[in-house]
């Protein structure tokens, strides 16, 4: 076994994701560091992903590109966001032993209905499904137990981002969820953090479920208790502009208390987080929260909502504040938590046990697990018939056009 927790016999492993670095998000940054780290642990590892980065320049990446001992494959694609419709990845999967895919959206899809012609043993990670707006609910809900339904019986396991995913899938794959929380960096930003002032940051996306239009309606109202406070945004516009938060701030008269970095690099990121105190981050929906997490690690004291994942988070680590941020009190109930935590040596030992629970050799154990189980000749042998999806596509393809 190698020092991260793989085994050391090699598999041939084709990750598919949507978006992969050079792009920036919590599932990059968890697939990038899953591939590097399974490569570096001495597995032949493939990474398929589109050719354009959302809200990113125009310009296509490279067909073919290597990354950290990954091999990188880009396919075009067509249709928004939301369902980029990309059949060119059936082409680019290669000859692996485990195709493991990233998101519950067109590759999942796709690979379940063609699975009778690549014929790959696959798995899937939920990544928060696609809940994460109230945007076309009841169709999604429709979709889930219908279209999600099916395509998740091509898979031998769906690996549950978290306790939440989990909950939500084993209402139609009761048999095959088990429970693989994202690894987090805890190093990235590590002891960073400034432990008094009065300055908070919010870093991540800026994406409609972060709430950080809520955030700053919370923070005028702390600012006008106490208009030494200060708040970071720093972070890519996905779906929110910081040109609309920026109005936002000057309409509750709080635009000096409040700046914006856009797409900040590492090494800008650690500087700002060297000024602050608090991490705030006022979510509608996570799957996860990678950032919230990285937040913590760097010593920032967490002011969360009230959401699944995060107080799932707030369990693990033993401290933080879980608000609605719509409601008055919360404001006492930040500063009163806020006052009583000293993240003195014996607290930051403690956290750092904690954190390891974080860790990847955890997470690099379970999905090795779950490959080998999948790969074993009784999964096989479970696996749904591909007849029916055969001759559906036979059938359909019969039709006159």
């Amino acid at each position: 076994m190698t020092h991260d927790g793989m085994q050391p016999a090699g598999l041939r492993i084709t990750h598919v994701v949507r978006q992969y670095p050079p792009g920036i998000g919590g599932m990059e940054n968890f697939v990038r560091a899953l591939a590097e780290r399974q490569a570096a642990a001495g597995h032949r590892v493939r990474v398929v992903t589109l050719n354009r980065i959302f809200d990113g320049p125009t310009a296509t990446l490279p067909p073919v590109d290597w990354r950290g001992g990954v091999q990188i494959r880009r396919v075009g694609f067509i249709g928004g966001i939301r369902y980029p419709v990309a059949p060119g990845i059936l082409r680019q999967l290669g000859r692996p032993d485990l195709v493991h895919v990233h998101g519950i959206e067109f590759a999942a899809d796709y690979l379940a209905w063609t699975h009778w012609l690549h014929r790959s043993t696959m798995v899937v990670s939920t990544h928060g499904g696609f809940f994460h707006t109230r945007f076309a609910h009841t169709l999604k809900r429709v979709w889930f137990h219908t279209i999600t339904r099916f395509t998740l019986r091509r898979f031998a396991a769906v690996l549950a981002s978290s306790v939440q995913d989990a909950e939500t899938f084993r209402q139609i794959a009761p048999d095959r969820v088990l429970v693989v929380e994202n690894a987090v960096d805890t190093e990235r930003f590590a002891g960073l953090a400034k432990h008094s002032g009065k300055t908070m940051i919010y870093f991540g996306r800026l994406a409609p479920n972060k709430g950080l239009e809520r955030l700053l309606h919370w923070f005028a109202g702390l600012a006008a208790r106490d208009p030494e406070w200060r708040l970071i945004i720093a972070g890519k516009e996905m779906g929110v502009s910081q040109a609309s938060l920026r109005l936002l701030c000057r309409t509750l008269d709080i635009a000096p208390m409040v700046e914006f970095h856009a797409s900040p690099s590492d090494a800008t990121l650690s500087t700002l987080i060297a000024r602050s105190r608090v991490y705030a981050c006022a979510s509608t929906y996570e799957g996860f929260g990678l950032a919230a997490v990285e937040g913590i690690a760097a010593g920032l004291y967490p002011l969360l909502s009230d959401i699944p994942a995060f107080r799932r988070t707030l369990d693990r680590i033993g401290f933080g504040t879980a608000i609605d941020f719509d409601r008055d009190d919360s404001l006492d109930r930040f500063l009163t938590d806020l006052s009583y935590y000293s993240c003195d040596d014996t607290e930051r030992s403690r956290l750092d046990d904690r954190l390891e629970t974080f860790g990847w050799p955890r997470v690099l154990r379970d999905v090795e697990a779950c490959y080998r189980a999948a790969l074993a000749p009784e999964a096989s042998a479970a696996a749904q018939s591909d007849q029916f999806v055969e001759e559906a596509y036979r059938g359909n393809a019969a039709q006159p056009r």
